[in-house]
């Protein structure tokens, strides 16, 4: 559940604020209602397992990328869609890979199906996926594992005794942006060595707890492998993922909350819940604003800008550069041109000294 800052432009929050990896799961708005199963019901689920299992290892295994291609109905428009989309997402995931310099070494998939419909040779279903997902580096053979979670949308035909897919709606930490239709992977290797020697965070009285906001992002990461509270969000809050996205709610919730970093709430940056719903402040619930207050407020400071190769180069004021600058608990911006579109939480390291973190977005959860 831990995933990288790539995105074309970051900034970096050395802030009030530790976060736990969380991967952004699609929210779908369909009563999550199972029927009766049978022994067909049973087939058609051992069915969707395998073609999880089969993505799975494709990530591993560029040799298994037809079989997962030959899982779907491309007589159906939607079918043709969702074949492309996944397509797309295993040579994301390849480029990802190559770019740096890592090899992916272990793929495993547990999925949940909490709704599902069969009728004669028609089936619809909800699924839900937690991915995790483990890499190597060179010379090395240390393996270092975050996670994906996704909820699907699915709808399958059977045709000569198989079933297809003829539509799977979701998107994916790995390889998938709304607002970049075609993303790639940035540029850009990490510079590797021994890894560096990182303390623990401590509290300070009335001061952020880096380490509570980090035990709160694991435990809510929703459906990202390792994440606790059977995969469930915090309900002492809303999800705002249906209605353009759950990252900055969430690095909120990390900061604040009291059993996270037990930041206190000010005017600009609060949050209110009851039995009308949930609403919060445009510093709640926005990143670019969220990024900017954390600035001026006072609760954090600019660590550096610019873009992922700029990011991790040496400079006179980052010998290592800006990334390995970084501690747990600060806050990363994502967005093309300065502007921020998405926040996550440094939650950790791997073997490298590359961070590891976790966000929420409208249809999965890292």
């Amino acid at each position: 559940m831990r995933r990288e800052a790539a995105l074309k432009t970051a900034l970096f929050l050395s802030a009030a604020a530790t976060v736990t990896i969380i991967i952004l799961g699609i929210l779908l708005l369909r009563p999550l209602v199972s029927k009766a199963g049978n022994a067909q019901q049973t087939g058609l689920s051992k069915t969707v397992k395998e073609i999880f299992d089969t993505r799975a290892r494709a990530i591993v295994k560029e040799s298994a990328k037809d079989t997962v291609l030959s899982n779907y109905d491309t007589t159906e428009k939607l079918g043709q869609w969702a074949q492309t989309h996944e397509k797309a997402k295993m040579v994301f995931v390849r480029l990802w890979m190559i770019k740096r310099g890592v090899r992916f070494s272990e793929a495993r998939s547990v999925i949940n199906i909490p709704w599902s419909e069969l009728e004669g040779n028609h089936a619809e279903l909800i699924v839900h996926q937690t991915l995790q997902v483990g890499y190597v580096y060179p010379g090395s053979t240390t393996v270092n594992r975050f996670g994906i979670g996704t909820r699907h949308w699915i709808k399958m035909k059977r045709k000569k005794g198989k079933w297809l897919i003829c539509q799977d709606f979701y998107t994916d930490g790995l390889g998938d942006d709304s607002l970049a239709p075609e993303p790639q992977p940035a540029d850009g290797r990490p510079p590797q060595g021994p890894p560096i020697k990182r303390t623990a965070p401590k509290n300070t009285a009335g001061i952020y707890d880096r380490g509570g906001a980090i035990r709160y992002a694991d435990k809510y990461a929703g459906l990202a492998w390792g994440a606790g509270n059977n995969h469930q969000y915090n309900p002492q809050y809303g999800n705002l993922s249906a209605i353009g996205g759950d990252c900055t709610n969430f690095v909120s919730q990390c900061l604040s909350d009291k059993n996270g970093g037990k930041l206190p709430l000010n005017g600009g940056w609060l949050y209110h819940f009851d039995q009308d719903g949930f609403s919060g402040s445009q510093v709640w619930v926005r990143a670019q604003n969220f990024c900017d207050w954390v600035q001026y407020s006072g609760r954090g400071t600019l660590v550096a800008s610019g873009t992922f190769p700029e990011l991790i180069s040496p400079t006179k004021k980052s010998p290592r550069g800006a990334v390995l600058e970084l501690k747990i608990g600060d806050v990363i911006g994502y967005g093309p041109n300065g502007e921020i579109e998405h926040v996550a939480i440094i939650v950790g390291w791997d073997s490298q000294g590359y961070p590891l973190v976790n966000s929420q977005h409208p249809a999965s959860d890292i």
